[in-house]
């Protein structure tokens, strides 16, 4: 257990449970996973047939092989067209430094599910890891004339955030950039903040219906806790964005509160300091204010911007500030931004 800061230990500041989230998106949209991130795959089975999740046969894998952490591991049996079964395992790996043993789990998983119940298992592989040079696709072994060689395709989450996946609003894309966004300010409340407030906002304007907006919003709100104070300014500021816009969809946020722990012991100062945030935020305007939190998040990422660089930035229409909001989590560095920058899409 971390340390109290502040009188708030980490777990309570700001744990998040990606696990959970991963799993039931997973779980709830196998089809659209396998569609954005393993689309070859997706043309050979067969949809009209429900997959069997097999949790029961996962487990026994799972308990021989010990406690993992930062892993999730799903089991699923569908039907391909061509008529037969077919196992898959599907691995999802989220951590920021670099597994040694990744390759190898991953073939004693493969090998442990055929020897235990007779089945061939396809094993696939998303990475939303934040190490951009980390791709294991193999296990191979090689001694004394003896040979053994596993292969498995991979998703590298941050490859294709960028390219393919920029201007994608489906709803696999948008729990893989909650999840990158929310390694990336795992260690800072306030960059958290800001990140989550501009991915949820940018559900409003994707084209969802209520419906679709309360999902996607549950599951970002589970991989991005937020420390207690930041907890409550982001519901009050929500709850003013909804208002503001008149579209009042995500009502779960009335249950943060209790969800997180809030009492009747939060400050009187932060309440007065949020109030005053929503009637500025309120006057700005929503141009103004989408560009504003465009700033802020990129302040947060890379420091003080260049004057010109915050220029070009106030001079993007709408849609473009919403496109640039929606990519800029995928940045490495300003190089980035100012590349972008060069040609906006329009």
């Amino acid at each position: 257990m971390t340390p109290d800061v502040d009188g708030l230990s980490q777990d309570d500041r700001q744990d998040s449970d990606y696990d959970g989230a991963w799993k039931e998106a997973l779980r709830l949209h196998l089809r659209a996973f396998i569609e954005r991130c393993f689309p070859k795959l997706a043309g050979l089975i067969d949809w009209t047939c429900e997959p069997e999740w097999l949790d029961k046969e996962m487990s026994q894998i799972i308990g021989q092989a010990g406690h993992r952490n930062r892993e999730v591991d799903l089991l699923v049996k569908v039907r391909l067209i061509v008529g037969r079964e077919q196992w898959i395992l599907c691995h999802l790996e989220i951590q920021t430094s670099y597994a040694a043993d990744f390759a190898l789990r991953s073939d004693l998983y493969n090998a442990g599910l055929k020897w235990l119940f007779r089945q061939e298992v396809l094993t696939l592989v998303i990475l939303a890891d934040l190490n951009p040079h980390w791709r294991p696709f193999e296990h191979h072994f090689e001694l004394g004339g003896f040979e053994s060689y596993r292969r498995f395709p991979i998703c590298k989450v941050l490859d294709h955030l960028t390219t393919d996946w920029s201007e994608d609003n489906s709803l696999p894309v948008q729990v893989a950039r909650a999840q990158i966004a929310a390694l990336r300010t795992a260690g800072d409340p306030d960059a958290r903040f800001t990140a989550k407030t501009q991915l949820v906002r940018n559900l409003y304007t994707a084209g969802y219906n209520a419906d679709r907006v309360r999902e996607l919003f549950r599951l970002i709100d589970w991989m991005m806790h937020l420390r207690v104070d930041l907890s409550l300014r982001f519901k009050a500021e929500l709850t003013a964005y909804e208002k503001d816009l008149e579209m009042p969809y995500v009502t779960s946020v009335e249950r943060l509160a209790k969800k997180e722990g809030f009492e009747e012991g939060i400050e009187k100062g932060i309440e007065k300091g949020i109030e005053k945030g929503i009637e500025k935020g309120r006057e700005e305007g929503r141009e103004e204010g989408s560009t504003n939190m465009l700033l802020e998040i990129l302040t947060q990422q890379y420091g003080d911007l260049p004057p010109d660089i915050e220029q070009k930035i106030r001079q993007l229409s709408l849609k473009q500030s919403q496109i640039l909001g929606r990519t800029l989590l995928s940045f490495q560095s300003l190089a980035d931004l100012e590349s972008w920058l060069k040609n906006p899409v329009h």
